[in-house]
Formats: structure tokens, C-alpha cells, sequence
């Protein structure tokens, strides 16, 4: 495998270092990779259930209406 080096601000690499400690580069990079995408992925669950939930409650309210009588599917007779 080959190596490659990132140029960024030299306060930016100390932060990193102190965040990073033993671990090597390629290590300490693929782990915040990680956390970024596991991060990412729970944010979208989360907005996805509260669009489900959004969606489920208007199905709910639906239903409620139609077994009231109030729910109509357009013009009778046909």
C-alpha cells in the first residue's frame, strides 16, 4: 500500500494530534471516517422516523375520520 501526505494549517494537525494519540495516522483517520458516517447515518434515521411519524399520524387522522363517516371518495351514485 502506498502512503500519501495531506497538507492542512499546522493548529489544525496539533488538534488532531492531541485527539489522535498513539494511534497511527491512517488508523486515527479511518476511526473519525467512521464516526462521521455512523454520525451521519443516525441523523438520517432520525428524520426519516420523524417523516414517518408525520405521515403515520395523518394515516391515523384518516382513519379516525372514516370510520366516523366523514371520509368521502368523491361523487356517489357510479
Amino acid at each position: 500500500m502506498g502512503y500519501t501526505t495531506i497538507p492542512v494549517r499546522r493548529e489544525v494537525k496539533e488538534r488532531l494530534e492531541k485527539l489522535k494519540g498513539a494511534r497511527d495516522w491512517s488508523e486515527f483517520l479511518s476511526d473519525v471516517a467512521e464516526e462521521i458516517l455512523k454520525i451521519k447515518r443516525e441523523d438520517a434515521f432520525h428524520r426519516l422516523r420523524e417523516i414517518a411519524s408525520d405521515h403515520l399520524d395523518r394515516i391515523e387522522e384518516s382513519s379516525r375520520e372514516f370510520r366516523r363517516g366523514g371520509f368521502s371518495l368523491g361523487a356517489r351514485g357510479h
